[in-house]
């Protein structure tokens, strides 16, 4: 928020860098956590005073701090669709104050946004810096960025201290000039922030207090650029028919994909997962749920979901095997167990590097970009077939006891022949797409849909566990004939591989006892009555 110096800290941004300057070096970004509430004011009303309050006193604050005054101005980026501000991020290059420089501002977690600053110099000529514009490709859907609004704030800062002098609180009483780009609108009105340095959310939560006893009320909008451009994020279908819901439900799915893309780019390794099963979930619904909608598109965006799952499951699988043997390494003897972990962890490092490489390169490529835009298009305009205008109970419901339907005919083939994995797999796919399906209709269907799920998670959970293990003996065969394992690795590899097989039997039990269990027509009787 305030033009005060923010503290370094080394940032993970993905993307390509830029090409620094011979002997110059490339700053790393800053981060820093604002926790702020955003108030406004007339604009000729007079700042409610801050010294010699009880309310300020009472948690530690001791006084204020002489009033600076800054001339701050602010161009903001995003594509010509706004896709930054329909995902809650703001873009800025601004001069003036102490902070000057570039400020990518994330969606708030827990009360909290992060704000990533980069010099003005990272980005010349006013071209988005490539470290910010890889971290927010896929929010922008692979979309140019360019000028789209200008801020010019005239800032008084006043900054609440304790008795030693710390900064506790600051509080900037702005009176702001929003100009849209596009249509040279201008918009003038006047805001408080106020924001912790070093103080605690009590001692924010008092100085807002204080703010709104003396005639401020909570801001308008939420983003000086939304206000400035008159933007609104688009509203949430609210309805009782099977579109509502489902597209509803779509375009939450959406925010969180590119809450998790965002983060993978960012170097959260355990994002991709959170990747992968958002795309999976989409795929799932649209598969079920596919008599809702009509037209070309839907097979193409179906597969390219499940391309983008399957680009992130080589992450996963390779974690869930080292983990799975990394544990039971722990049961041999010392002497050999480390040869073997050293080689363990010698190659899957390796091939997780490349498993990362590859989901970085599929991150900037076309397909998954036009899969984000395709996707913004289905909930935009959705080609909605005559069912989608129907009751969403109804329908729903119905949709998801044909989906049973197919479950119980791919069961009946995998029981026939339980040593053989592919019906075994097939049948723990299907159960997956009929869970995230009956999660995303437990809307209107209730406590039945939900039940449903959880006995769907229940078969799932022991087909992957049967393939787990399955991969994890294909790696350890794998392993134990490389050239860089030796003998004493390669024998305890087979006998991990043993371990495996036997899991992998076990597995099968599993699935039978747990589809005795659920194989009960009550589950989707109950949904259709």
């Amino acid at each position: 928020m305030g033009p005060r110096q923010k503290k370094s800290v080394p940032g993970s941004v993905a993307g390509p860098a830029p090409v620094p300057a011979p002997d110059v070096p490339v700053a790393a970004p800053t981060r820093q956590l604002e926790i702020e509430t955003k108030l406004e004011l007339d604009p000729d009303a007079a700042l409610p005073a801050l010294g010699k309050r009880k309310r300020l006193a009472a948690v530690g604050v001791a006084g204020v701090a002489e009033p600076v005054t800054h001339h701050l101005d602010a161009v903001y980026y995003d594509t010509e669709r706004l896709d930054l501000l329909r995902s809650r991020i703001t873009l800025r290059r601004r001069t003036g104050g102490s902070d000057a420089g570039w400020h990518l501002k994330l969606p708030a977690v827990e009360g909290a946004r992060t704000e990533i600053g980069l010099p003005l110099a990272a980005g010349d000529d006013g071209a988005v810096p490539a470290a910010i514009a890889g971290l927010v490709l896929g929010a922008a859907r692979g979309r140019p960025l360019g000028p789209v609004g200008r801020i010019v704030n005239e800032r008084t800062v006043r900054h609440l201290l304790d008795g030693a002098g710390t900064v506790l609180i600051e509080v900037a009483d702005d009176h702001v000039t929003g100009t849209s780009l596009g249509d040279d609108r201008t918009r003038r009105w006047r805001e408080v922030e106020a924001e912790i340095v070093d103080g605690t959310p009590e001692q924010l939560a008092a100085t807002v207090d204080v703010l709104v006893s003396g005639g401020a009320r909570p801001a308008a909008s939420p983003s000086k650029l939304a206000r400035a451009l008159d933007y609104r994020r688009p509203e949430a279908r609210r309805g009782k028919t099977a579109a509502d819901v489902v597209v509803g439900w779509l375009s939450r799915q959406v925010d969180r994909l590119i809450t998790a893309d965002r983060a993978v780019r960012d170097g959260d390794a355990a994002a991709a997962l959170d990747a992968r099963t958002v795309c999976r979930r989409i795929a799932a619904v649209l598969t079920v749920f596919a008599p809702l909608f009509q037209g070309p598109a839907l097979p193409g965006l179906r597969s390219a979901l499940h391309g983008a799952s399957a680009t992130f499951d080589g992450v996963r699988d390779l974690r869930s095997a080292r983990q799975r043997l990394v544990d039971q390494l722990a049961e041999e003897p010392a002497p050999y167990r480390d040869r073997a972990r050293t080689r363990l962890e010698q190659a899957c490092g390796a091939r997780l590097g490349r498993a990362s490489e590859r989901i970085d390169a599929f991150l900037t490529g076309p397909d998954y970009l036009q899969m984000l835009q395709a996707l913004d298009d289905l909930i935009a305009a959705a080609p909605l077939s005559r069912r989608a205008h129907r009751n969403a109970t109804r329908e729903l419901a119905a949709l998801l006891a044909a989906g049973w339907q197919r479950l119980v005919d791919l069961a009946a083939a995998a029981l026939a022949d339980p040593t053989r994995t592919s019906p075994l797999q097939e049948v723990g796919d299907w159960a997956t797409t009929l869970r995230y399906a009956a999660e995303a209709a437990v809307g209107p269907l209730g406590p039945d849909a939900a039940v449903l799920a959880t006995s769907l998670e229940e078969l799932q959970e022991s087909v992957e566990e049967h393939l787990d293990a399955r991969r994890a003996a294909d790696l350890l065969a794998t392993l134990a004939v490389e050239r860089d394992t030796d003998g004493v690795a390669g024998f305890i590899f087979g006998r991990l591989h043993a371990v495996e097989q036997n899991l992998a039997h076990a597995a099968v039990d599993d699935f039978t006892d747990a589809w005795d269990r659920i194989e009960d027509g009550e589950l989707v009787a109950a949904l259709v009555r």
